[in-house]
């Protein structure tokens, strides 16, 4: 994943992870669907560490 793509993702599942805190805070989804909602988000952030992880080698390595 190029950095520019990261910048993307990155900040595309922010935002995708704050409208899934404002669809549960308001009450728009059944209380059912508000653990998965979350394990959706905690799977993005942990995907976003990961690939933080990945774009830190591959500029270390390109120097």
């Amino acid at each position: 994943m190029e950095p520019k793509w990261y910048t993307y993702f990155n900040y595309g599942s922010i935002a995708f992870v704050a409208v899934l805190l404002i669809v549960i805070l308001t009450n728009s989804v059944p209380k059912e669907y508000y653990i998965p909602l979350l394990v959706v988000a905690i799977i993005i952030f942990i995907l976003r560490i990961i690939f933080r992880i990945m774009i830190i080698k591959k500029i270390r390595e390109r120097e």
